[in-house]
């Protein structure tokens, strides 16, 4: 398996893979890297990435047999640009599906689970202790698993509005939700603390506090997540955490929502018909109005988070 240095940790624990690659970010270093590659002699690549980066990196190994990853680029394009034609168009597959898709030729079959995550025990240990002091600091029984929230993104516009959240955050404890942990990157911190200002009980924030492996274990050890379309939310599925995703520039019919788990999807009004806008989330509203995400309200969003816990 070969991926980038930073998510490393998420394989820490996959003992399903024989070795594990990682691709650096330095220039020269890529270049030797690749050569590596290439002196392996590899007779089978499976390209799950389809990118100019995977493109080039397979070229360089020349495999006898190549199995790529096909993006459903016309019908995306045609979803953001041509929404009166979006009727028309067929709803593609999870990418998950696809991605085994991609290898169904080596007998990769669809077992019609979930997706797989291992948890670091190390990483368990850590977020236990975490867990506990918080529990202590709020007398709250350490049986309780925390509500966990996960507010970030890498793209702007797909950041939820922090009064919806710290509103959110009310209601919820208000209705029993006791302790509530606020996840994120140290890019999200002071986001985080914003939301953790306007509300009047004590929430831990761990934005930049814990590694990857640890975030793992912290998403394991929560009763939920609500989350934006992220990375977390993805990690929820795969270690089977009840997720509330909310969507707003971004729709789950570009594949990417969260997969064979319990979850709910809140997102705006189907008449609002300019979403998608962008595969990722632009980095502003190109209308200028960001209903997409003002539209949904906090009182939504926690009728959400109801109706995946009475089934989980």
């Amino acid at each position: 398996m070969l991926t980038k240095e930073q998510y490393l940790p998420l394989l820490d624990n996959c003992d399903y893979i024989d070795k594990i690659l990682a691709y650096p970010d330095e220039s020269s270093a890529k270049r030797n890297f690749r050569n590596e590659l290439a002196a392996n002699k590899y007779d089978t690549v499976i390209d799950l990435q389809n990118s100019f980066s995977s493109r080039f990196i397979t070229s360089t190994i020349k495999p006898r047999r190549l199995y790529r990853f096909k993006r459903h680029r016309i019908n995306r394009w045609i979803r953001i640009h041509l929404p009166t034609q979006r009727h028309k168009l067929q709803i593609p597959p999870p990418v998950a599906i696809d991605y085994l898709n991609t290898a169904s030729p080596l007998t990769a079959l669809d077992d019609s689970k979930g997706l797989v995550l291992n948890v670091n025990t190390h990483s368990v240990i850590r977020i236990k202790e975490l867990l506990s002091s918080y529990s202590e600091k709020i007398s709250v029984s350490n049986e309780v698993k925390p509500l966990l929230l996960s507010p970030g993104a890498r793209h702007p516009t797909k950041i939820w509005l922090a009064e919806h959240w710290s509103k959110l955050m009310q209601i919820a404890y208000e209705a029993g939700y006791k302790s509530q942990v606020l996840i994120g990157s140290k890019e999200d911190f002071k986001l985080l603390e914003t939301i953790k200002s306007k509300i009047d009980f004590p929430v831990l924030n761990t934005a930049g506090t814990t590694s990857l492996s640890e975030l793992v274990a912290l998403v394991n050890s929560g009763s939920a997540l609500i989350s934006s379309d992220s990375g977390p939310m993805h990690i929820a599925s795969a270690v089977n955490t009840p997720v509330v995703a909310i969507f707003g520039p971004t729709t789950p019919e570009l594949g990417f929502a969260p997969f064979r788990c319990q979850s709910e999807i809140v997102q705006a009004d189907e008449l609002l018909t300019c979403r998608p806008c962008h595969p990722h989330g632009p980095v502003k509203c190109p209308r200028k109005h960001f209903r997409c995400m003002k539209d949904i309200s906090p009182d939504i969003v926690f009728d959400a988070l109801e109706r995946v816990m009475r089934v989980a």
